[in-house]
């Protein structure tokens, strides 16, 4: 038989051991928590980009419009130096108003300048928060003011022009929305450059689609996301 002194000691023995185990685990436990919360320290914030379609009021699409017609009066004639000095005049703007005519224009021009121009009309309402029917719609009115207004300050406003521009422009513009989205999302800088590179209206202050991603992972076995959407 085991005798009372001997149980007395296994008991003790016994209860150290188990206050061991515990206090073992009670500090792992700490250490686990721990280095978790450092790497979550560490990890990286990161930028999802995309598009947030939203209502506009009318006054602020016509700022939008007004703002891009201001702007081809300047890009125009920078564009085409020597065709604004020599062959242009308001005296001939006044004759040529209200015309149209099947201009006779390279094909690098009419196929190449003026859809990457749409597009990037295109990608500019896009970025101002404009659904793509409505972007759409606004480059073909920004589209037509610059063939009856500003174009004809040198030459007739064009007929292809009038359908490639906002048509054709809003495919390409379409086209290049979604791979530079892709671009931008790879979260590497190459992506990030080229997707900027093509899609510029993403890099201005009124693009409103970019959100910050901060992987949070603060306790074992559990973590999260903070999303941050910047207006």
């Amino acid at each position: 038989m085991i005798s009372n002194s001997f149980k007395a000691i296994l008991n003790k023995l016994l209860t150290v051991f188990l206050m061991g185990v515990i206090c073992l685990g009670n500090a792992q436990a700490q250490s686990t928590e721990e280095e978790d919360l450092e790497a979550s320290r560490k990890r990286v914030p990161r930028y999802q980009f995309g598009y947030n379609d939203r209502e506009h009021t009318k006054k602020e699409t016509a700022l939008h419009i007004a703002a891009l017609y201001g702007v081809t009066w300047i890009v125009y004639p920078l564009s085409q130096p020597k065709e604004f000095r020599e062959e242009g005049s308001f005296k001939d703007w006044r004759k040529r108003f209200g015309r149209l005519t099947f201009d006779k224009d390279e094909p690098f021009w009419n196929w190449m300048i003026h859809p990457i121009s749409g597009s990037q009309l295109f990608l500019y309402y896009r970025a101002n928060g404009y659904s793509r029917i409505n972007a759409f719609t606004n480059t073909f009115i920004s589209s037509a003011l610059f063939e009856f207004t500003v174009e004809t300050y040198t030459e007739t406003a064009s007929i292809q022009d009038l359908f490639v521009t906002p048509i054709v422009g809003s495919i390409l513009g379409l086209g290049i929305e979604n791979f530079s989205m892709y671009l931008l999302n790879t979260g590497n800088a190459f992506g990030r450059f080229w997707g900027h590179a093509i899609n510029p209206a993403t890099l201005f202050w009124f693009y409103d689609g970019k959100m910050l991603l901060t992987p949070q992972t603060n306790l074992k076995d559990s973590g999260g996301v903070t999303f941050r959407m910047e207006f």
